[in-house]
């Protein structure tokens, strides 16, 4: 895969967090899981606990053990003349070592509430989408070292300049040198872009949107369908497929 020379990876710092709200919910503001979590719009508490989320306080070393490293990069785009545009971002969860049974099972247990997400959204979805995903992650991982990948978003403006895949590749990188598994959460649009980076599907969350909340399935549109079928077959209309994948560790010659 080639890399476009104008896209540049770098640490994010707390001073990028407002742009990287920006584009985590311009990135998502058309799908219909983010219509249903924010039904009257994202609100500016729910900008702000999601901004307070990306940097967290300093761990220690023992929070580090349980809860993991805390990594934010983004990706800019690099013009001939010109200040470089945020365009992208990802945020990270390496776990170095393998957590125990009595840590990992604790976030098996993960649900979401308001005063994490802001006034404004709604925890029943919530809970029944990303609580969801993360408790399937977790009971699925059991504690193992890893590199998680969380969140991967891009302006919808600026997309196909391969800013994802830049994200991607360093996240990739880091994972190989240190011998680590990744994991991560496919959105319908995300999963190819994963497959190409050697993430293979394991199981599936499919989210029976029409049947509990309502909304019908526009005609054309993807709600991952057909993601993972030949494992488990494809979902029905009217149900978003998420799929939950991970990259076996490299192994050299």
């Amino acid at each position: 895969m080639t890399t476009n020379p104008r896209i540049r990876v770098r640490d994010a710092t707390p001073a990028d967090a407002p742009i990287i709200t920006e584009i985590h919910y311009k990135a998502f503001a058309h799908g219909i899981m983010d219509q249903l979590m924010y039904p009257n719009g994202v609100t500016e508490d729910n900008r702000a606990k999601f901004a307070a989320r990306l940097f967290p306080p300093p761990r220690s070393e023992d929070e580090k053990a349980k809860k993991g490293e805390n990594m934010v990069w983004v990706a800019e785009y690099v013009p001939d003349d010109g200040p470089a545009e945020i365009v992208a971002f990802s945020r990270w969860t390496l776990y170095r070592q393998p957590r125990p049974e009595e840590v990992w099972k604790v976030d098996a247990a993960y649900k979401p509430t308001l005063e994490m997400f802001g006034q404004g959204a709604n925890i029943e979805v919530i809970d029944t989408f990303v609580g969801e995903m993360r408790r399937m992650s977790e009971r699925a991982a059991k504690g193992e070292a890893m590199l998680f990948l969380g969140i991967l978003a891009c302006l919808p403006e600026r997309q196909r300049l391969g800013a994802g895949s830049a994200l991607l590749r360093r996240g990739v990188e880091l994972a190989d040198s240190l011998g680590l598994p990744m994991r991560l959460e496919a959105s319908p649009e995300g999963y190819g872009l994963y497959k190409k980076f050697g993430f293979e599907a394991y199981d599936v969350l499919d989210t029976k949107v029409t049947e509990t909340w309502g909304p019908v399935q526009p005609e054309g549109s993807n709600w991952g369908n057909n993601n993972a079928a030949e494992l488990f077959g494809q979902a029905p209309k009217g149900v978003l497929r998420t799929v939950l994948m991970k990259r076996p560790v490299k192994v050299s010659n």
